[in-house]
């Protein structure tokens, strides 16, 4: 009975691949499946299964068993029977696969060799998306052999154009070998400012195991800082909405950086704790790491035993086939009657359950492209209102400035003159008190209304441009009274929209007049720069900070703040807790569309 259960389940196999179509290379198969499959194709001398099938077997010798020649032995079948069907494109992804092999035995040149090759033919035949992953992988090779440079060119390749395929999931995998270069050259604030990035990404596609990688990095670059309460919280949020995985690398080592940060923190208990699930989670991944390798070796090359058996069932079959082959007819005969009558009953379901769902997707797809068009115009409302009371506020305040400059400002300097003109003539008068009060409060006077005017309508803006116009924002808090102001810029655009200058100008000063009426800082920093088409605002402060779930808190010009920012479709993010300052970056498209 053995034997007829062996040829049943071929037969059972067989009529799989004929009623549901051809070998799917998309989809995983284990190791002993493909071998059935290769059988399969090999009787039926089908290549184009043959080709896909090998390169499958391919990557399990290089991944599971690390046997490097007998991968690439595999691949160069692959390539053969590809040929053999004309499959170029078939040909050229074994040829990546070669390619990736090398750079995992160490064969670096052999590597670059090949996917440069593939670089020039897909751009030639413009392949966008399989040219992308090509430059993912030299940017890989190249910062393995520390040509970093090159690294850095390949992927901002890969950046450049995922920018139009817009695979999200390769959108992510760029963004984390980027927080990893910048991580390794030290620059670690622009890592975090590409996890931050890469959190919202994923969140919005809501893959948890690509948003808990994103804070696992923004947690683990703070560590590295020393700023362990903001290492322990992101790491800490990271191992929250971590998919649950039995035998996880990530979850491990996530258990010893936070066994690590309490430990800086002079909590060793909870450090110790986590070193355990660390210790436990690594032993248990070794152990099935063992297993599995005993089990794919004993799957891959057999045992004596084994043999032994096959020797017995291929007698037993020879017996079966002799003694019952009538019988075995008639239940194949049976067997397949009842496939097909059961396949028959459960497509004809699934054809009227498709019907119903489809015709249930279709509404409500209407319904939420409805709802989406309502939001829009609603946002449309709103954006447009926001946009005329900004630019009626702005006009007003050039209007009130101007008249403030020339008519009153004018007024109170002839007034100044005719008082300097009284005390030259009368000098006995410039020695009386109350001559020299209201001439001190005349000169104050016309300080304030040049003051009032430049906070109103910042001249040097729309003379000098934005960088000056903040510098001179600035010269006005310098003095033992006022915090020291630390200004940067970099790479700073030539053109600028001048609504957007101006609403940049607006939320800076919004933020300085935050830190000085509240936060009670001794340092502020300042730094403007250029990403692309984007204007990269950042500023701190190292004051009393505020509860970010205090609501009435945090409404202290922050709002003002953020409807501006709306205001030029910019994003806004803000950190701060109670005596650990505040830290807002903000990003703002620095020319109209």
């Amino acid at each position: 009975m053995t034997g007829f259960k062996k040829i049943f389940t071929v037969i059972f196999v067989l009529l799989s691949v004929l009623l549901f179509g051809q070998f799917d290379r998309n989809k995983t198969y284990t190791y002993q499946e493909l071998n059935n499959i290769l059988e399969l194709a090999r009787s039926n001398n089908d290549n184009e299964t043959l080709a896909e099938v090998y390169l499958k077997l391919g990557d399990y010798e290089g991944d599971y068993f690390a046997e490097y020649d007998k991968s690439l032995k595999y691949y160069n079948y692959a390539i053969n029977h590809f040929k053999a069907t004309k499959d170029s494109d078939g040909i050229l992804r074994a040829n990546h696969a070669i390619a990736r092999r090398y750079r995992d035995a160490g064969l670096y040149t052999e590597a670059l060799q090949i996917l440069l090759n593939l670089e020039k033919t897909y751009s030639e035949d413009e392949k966008t998306h399989a040219l992308t992953l090509v430059w993912f992988d030299l940017n890989l090779t190249y910062r393995q052999i520390g040509e970093y440079q090159m690294a850095m060119k390949y992927l901002n390749k890969a950046a450049q154009a995922n920018h139009i395929l817009k695979d999200t999931l390769l959108e992510l995998r760029i963004l984390f070998s980027k927080i990893e270069a910048f991580e390794s050259t030290f620059e670690r604030d622009s890592a975090i400012m590409l996890a931050f990035e890469a959190f919202d990404i994923s969140k919005k596609i809501e893959n948890n195991e690509m948003a808990a990688q994103s804070l696992f990095y923004i947690g683990y670059i703070n560590k590295m800082k020393g700023e362990y309460v903001k290492a322990e919280k992101y790491i800490g949020k990271s191992l929250e909405i971590l998919p649950f995985q039995a035998y996880s690398e990530r979850r491990k080592r996530i258990y010893k950086e936070l066994s690590e940060v309490y430990n800086a923190t002079g909590r060793a208990e909870m450090g110790y704790a986590f070193l355990l699930n660390y210790t436990m989670l690594s032993d248990s991944i070794a152990n099935k790491n063992r297993l599995e390798s005993f089990n794919n070796l004993a799957l891959k090359y057999g045992s004596k035993e084994k043999q032994t058996s096959i020797e017995l069932l291929k007698i037993e079959k020879e017996y079966e086939i002799s003694k019952n082959l009538m019988q075995r007819r008639s239940l194949y005969i049976l067997g397949f009657g009842l496939l097909i009558v059961l396949l028959s009953v459960y497509f004809i379901v699934k054809f009227y359950n498709q019907q119903i769902s489809t015709a249930k997707i279709i509404n409500d797809q209407k319904q939420e492209i409805n709802q989406q068009q309502i939001r829009e115009l609603e946002d449309t409302i709103r954006i447009n209102s926001m946009r005329s009371m900004i630019e009626g506020q702005e006009i007003e305040r050039e209007r009130i400035a101007k008249d403030l400059h020339d008519s009153l400002g004018g007024l109170l300097s002839a007034v100044k003159l005719q008082f300097d003109y009284l005390g030259s003539i009368n000098k006995g008068m410039s020695s009386d008190k109350s001559y020299s009060q209201a001439h001190h409060l005349l000169d104050t006077a016309v300080s304030e209304v040049r003051t009032i005017s430049r906070n109103l309508q910042p001249s040097s803006l729309q003379d000098l441009g934005l960088v000056p116009a903040i510098r001179d924002l600035i010269n006005r808090f310098k003095g033992d009274n006022y915090p020291d102001i630390d200004f940067q810029y970099y790479e700073m655009p030539d053109k600028m929209d001048r609504m957007i200058a101006l609403t940049v100008y607006r939320i800076i000063q919004e933020l300085l007049n935050n830190s000085l009426k509240h936060a009670q800082a001794n340092e502020i920093l300042i730094q403007l720069n250029a990403e692309d088409d984007e204007l990269v605002i950042q500023y701190e402060d190292d004051g009393v900070g505020f509860d970010m779930n205090n609501l009435q808190q945090k409404g202290m010009g922050l709002e003002n703040i953020k409807t501006r920012v709306n205001f030029v479709h910019g994003v806004m993010h803000t950190e701060s807790e109670p005596g650990n300052g505040m830290s807002v970056i903000i990003r703002v498209k620095y020319a109209q569309s």
